[in-house]
């Protein structure tokens, strides 16, 4: 019987009957034997990178729908997070065993392993790679935020108290915002000074990101709520409500018009940046949104979430159309070229003197501004000859 069960998940998973049956679901990007714990996009957009309580890190080429490209096993628990750099040539991975792995991609597409750092002693929640690969970031459970140099293999700590759950750095690197166990947000310099508070939330915040141009913070809550901060005044600017639980992960668009939110109830819903409202929403599609993001012309989510027990679904990234449509462009009209007059007189026509100098009438012609297009010019008296 035990035989016969395990043939026929087998072949469910080989037909094809573990795809969700969602419409806006396109595919899922699988590779893992347990669910995953968080995901990250390539500032281009090439790759995906995920990773699973499996203790496994997957890398997916955007054009691949199922099988990755490259698979790495260097944690020896649960993947926690990922960063990549915008240039898209290093990332960073972190896990419940304290450690930091960073890898290398070349120009090819290969990638290898670059360094391995104990850094902390629990959990490491939330990572930062800098733009230039030569930076660190990292918040754990222990409650601090290290600061470390991967060419001078040294660090520097922020410590928080309170264990931590995500952060977001400023792009001159000289600020950093950080949430906890706590509802308050709060913002370091890299001195390890705080700067200030961000309170309104009532319940723990589990997802912070920044825009694009640092001036707004959004954040995520076990509130139910996402609310949008003014970064240089800590004032509220707005709170989105549409989730009917915990809100676990966030992300804004490159462009700043659209937020994506992920919810405990497996929820997700795109937001209106400026207006606050609902664009759409999509539900039952799995359990415990764990991480999201939008691809780069955001027409699609990506969404790492959890699935039944009962369901026979293995792990994976669901890729789902976001219901936002590229603008077409339209094709660039052709040039008007001016219709060419002829300058062959007819017959009987008196030729009309083009030398301003044979000018009957006393004058002259000036150009001042002559194109392809137009031709602007101004009449002057012509001064009288003077007879020797």
């Amino acid at each position: 019987m035990k035989q016969f069960l395990a043939i026929f998940i087998l072949l469910c998973s080989l037909t094809g009957f573990t795809q969700p049956v969602n419409k806006q679901v396109l595919f899922k990007l699988q590779g893992h034997s347990d669910d995953l714990e968080c995901l990250a996009v390539s500032g281009n957009g090439s790759y995906i990178l995920s990773g699973s309580w499996d203790g496994m890190v997957n890398l997916f080429e955007t054009d691949s729908q199922y099988t990755p490209v490259a698979t790495f096993m260097d944690h020896f628990s649960a993947v926690n997070c990922i960063s990549i750099t915008p240039n898209n040539k290093t990332f960073a991975t972190g896990g419940n065993d304290g450690k930091v792995f960073t890898y290398k991609i070349d120009s090819l597409g290969i990638v290898s392993k670059d360094k391995s750092i104990s850094i902390h002693r629990m959990p490491i929640n939330a990572l930062i790679i800098d733009p230039s690969g030569k930076t660190v970031y990292s918040g754990s459970t222990d409650g601090t935020i290290c600061i470390y140099d991967l060419i001078k293999l040294k660090d520097r700590r922020i410590v928080n108290t309170n264990p931590i759950s995500s952060m977001a750095l400023t792009s001159d690197r000289r600020t950093i915002y950080c949430s906890d166990n706590t509802n308050t947000i709060k913002k370091y310099d890299l001195a390890g000074k705080l700067i200030s508070s961000f309170e309104g939330h009532t319940d723990q915040v589990n997802c912070i990101v920044l825009t694009k141009d640092n001036k707004f913070l959004v954040s995520a809550s076990s509130d139910k709520s996402i609310k949008i901060w003014n970064t240089q005044t800590g004032k509220l600017v707005k709170t989105l409500i549409g989730h009917d639980w915990k809100v676990m992960n966030i992300a804004v668009s490159a462009n700043g018009k659209y937020i994506i939110s992920g919810s405990n109830d497996g929820s997700l819903i795109l937001w209106d940046f400026d207006l606050g409202k609902k664009i759409t929403s999509n539900d039952n599609i799995g359990t415990n949104v764990r991480c999201v993001a939008l691809s780069n012309d955001n027409t699609k989510i990506f969404a790492a979430m959890k699935y039944p027990i009962d369901s026979f679904e293995s792990g994976g990234v669901l890729v789902i159309k976001s219901g936002i449509e590229i603008a077409k462009k339209e094709p660039p009209k052709a040039p008007v070229k001016p219709e060419s007059k002829s300058t062959t007189p007819s017959k009987g026509a008196t030729p009309t003197p083009t030398s301003p100098g044979n000018n009957s009438s006393g004058t002259t012609k000036e150009i001042i501004k002559k194109t392809p297009e137009i031709e602007i010019s101004e009449e002057k008296k012509k001064a009288p000859e003077v007879k020797k």
